[in-house]
């Protein structure tokens, strides 16, 4: 894979981010340090703002899914990154899906009760026997009895272990959990290793990966003390 710098890398650093901005990735960003990150995935509930920014300074692409909060912002506030919710999309060797939203517990916002989101990733497969698995999964809610919740707005969906056991991608990616964040953050089901990111994280994927590989690294981000730039652009 050749970078947006014109290198040429058999593996992927990506920069995956979830629920609160970080004031490292913002007030205190530091060119230098994320300079050889290569795609941006957001988890949800984070402004437009957040993510434009991120796609300005690091001029890679930004694939994104939204959160249970996240019905605040309108369409074209996104503007310059792209929407996966549902779709299997590819990145220069990576197949990437994304789900948005969480379980269903008030009818605002992006919520799905678990038939709704089941028949989404049905659809989703169906697609994915034409174009290719995904090697990464992006959602804002967990799967069901990992890193999720016993509340109802935290609780995980099934329907994503179905997805896990059907296309065993080497990763999945999801925030919303941060109100438990002193839980479980990385967690292997079968073939997939499933990373709580918020409110960010830093991985490495071989390019055109399977399967994941004991090689495959993670630097994970503590939650920032708000500064006032931050509160002007959080979602919540």
């Amino acid at each position: 894979m050749t970078n947006s710098r014109g290198e040429t890398r058999d593996r992927v650093k990506i920069l995956a981010v979830a629920d609160e901005v970080s004031a490292s990735l913002y007030d205190r960003f530091d060119p230098a340090r994320w300079a050889d990150v290569d795609l941006v995935l957001s988890c949800g509930d984070v402004p437009p703002s957040y993510l434009d920014f991120l796609c300005s300074m690091l001029d890679v692409p930004v694939l994104y899914v939204r959160g249970n909060h996240d019905d605040r912002y309108s369409a074209p506030e996104y503007d310059g990154c792209e929407d996966i919710h549902g779709r299997n999309v590819e990145h220069k060797g990576l197949r990437v899906a994304g789900f948005e939203g969480s379980m269903w517990y008030n009818g605002r916002g992006f919520q799905y009760a678990e038939r709704a989101m089941r028949g989404i990733v049905r659809r989703s497969r169906l697609k994915s026997i034409r174009h290719g698995a995904p090697s990464i999964v992006i959602s804002h809610a967990p799967p069901a009895g990992c890193h999720d919740g016993h509340d109802v707005c935290h609780r995980g969906f099934g329907a994503f272990r179905t997805a896990i056991e059907a296309w065993k991608p080497s990763l999945w990616l999801h925030g919303h959990m941060h109100a438990y964040e002193r839980g479980e953050r990385d967690t292997t089901i079968g073939q997939t290793r499933v990373v709580h990111v918020f409110p960010y994280s830093v991985l490495e994927v071989p390019v055109r990966a399977a399967q994941p590989l004991p090689s495959v690294s993670t630097q994970s981000g503590t939650p920032d003390r708000l500064t006032t730039a931050q509160r002007r652009v959080r979602s919540h």
